[in-house]
């Protein structure tokens, strides 16, 4: 019996029957709207990058003021005088502390520029000569030039104007927290306009926890740095240590950097030290050393601990962490950030995590550090 049945087709007969298929890729238009958005909004954040930092800066600043603001409100005393109070007290404070400062330091400044050399050679003349310790102490200041100790000053200066931001732009962030002192609530109900009902209570609950901790922080800065430059001033008075006013500040200004701000402030004051005689250079490198463990084994924990409520290892960790990431401004933001934690997990993530997660977090916290006010 004969199969008459076709035979069947070639696998490219078949592939020449069959049509390929095409793939269409359709891009909404709103897809390439939200990119040039993006990429326009991270060209202005690169762009307004330091006026930015200053506002942020300022934001520190307003709300701490903005306590003691709600305080004598509080108290039945009208907004605007209590505004009044607040910012006259600010000001008043800072054209006292200018006045009485700022000549001494210009004086201070003036002179040492003028010694520079004869300082180095009083400090070199305290060692004994061919001693190692000599050779590294001469090897490290003849890498100056003495002979323009006014230049070298001016560098000086102008590196620890880069940690003050300037004087300019420390005028321009305090107009900036005024300014966000009396008018921020209106901006800031402005935004809240955006979201849905339960949003906004949620965002006004968080932003309160928050103020707290950025009030807590700045509270514990100010008090840390005030207390270092007492003390090296005081120190370094005692010692009769040439331009002690001079290194207290700097002391005070770079106590905000971990580790680092110790070391930038050491080095100067024990080699100054040094042009008085080699005890009182370890004298007072032995005192900078004993305030730095007092610092950051007593203080700092004590009032940083209380009122960001996070642990000393977590003080250490997120200052260094954050200076390392962004220097400065990073020091400065890394512990309210890692403070306001605590508040958006339990307003914000708390349905995200299992079951107890956030209530555990709370009474560990408050097994260590007591519950809060």
């Amino acid at each position: 019996m004969e199969n008459n049945a076709p035979p069947p087709p070639s696998s490219q007969a078949a592939d020449e029957e069959i049509p390929p298929q095409q793939v269409e890729l359709h891009i909404p238009w709103i897809t390439f709207v939200k990119v040039a958005a993006a990429l326009l909004a991270a060209y202005a954040v690169y762009v307004l990058w330091s006026l930015l930092l200053l506002v942020f800066l300022a934001l520190f600043l307003a709300v701490t003021l903005h306590a003691f603001v709600d305080w004598l409100d509080a108290r039945g005393m009208k907004h605007w005088g209590s505004l009044l109070i607040v910012i006259g007290g600010l000001l008043t404070v800072l054209g006292i502390g200018i006045a009485l400062i700022i000549p001494a330091l210009i004086e201070q400044a003036d002179a040492f520029s003028k010694n520079l050399p004869q300082l180095h050679e009083d400090a070199l003349n305290q060692l004994p000569v061919g001693s190692g310790i000599r050779e590294s102490i001469q090897s490290l200041l003849d890498s100056v030039s003495w002979s323009e100790a006014s230049t070298w000053f001016g560098h000086f200066v102008s590196a620890g104007g880069i940690a003050l931001s300037g004087i300019s732009q420390i005028t321009l962030l305090l107009v900036i927290a005024i300014y966000l002192l009396i008018d921020g609530h209106k901006t800031y109900d402005w935004l809240l306009a955006f979201f849905s009902p339960l949003k906004r209570a949620k965002l006004r609950l968080t932003a309160s926890e928050v103020s707290q901790v950025i009030f807590g922080y700045v509270a514990g800065q100010v008090i840390t740095s005030l207390l270092v430059m007492v003390c090296s001033f005081a120190v370094l008075s005692l010692l009769h240590v040439p331009g002690a006013l001079m290194l207290a500040i700097l002391a005070g200004v770079f106590d905000i950097l971990p580790i680092l701000g110790f070391f930038i402030a050491t080095a100067p004051a024990f080699l100054l030290a040094l042009s008085v005689s080699p005890q009182t250079a370890f004298i007072v490198l032995g005192l900078y050393m004993l305030l730095q463990l007092i610092e950051n084994y007593l203080i700092v924990p004590m009032i940083y601990g209380k009122n960001l409520r996070v642990s000393t290892l977590t003080v250490l960790l997120g200052l260094l962490a954050g200076a390392l990431l962004a220097g400065i401004p990073g020091a400065l933001a890394a512990l309210p950030i890692i403070a306001s934690y605590a508040a958006i997990e339990r307003i914000w993530l708390k349905p995200f995590l299992r079951d107890g997660v956030s209530e555990k977090h709370e009474l560990q916290k408050d097994l260590h550090f007591g519950e809060k006010d």
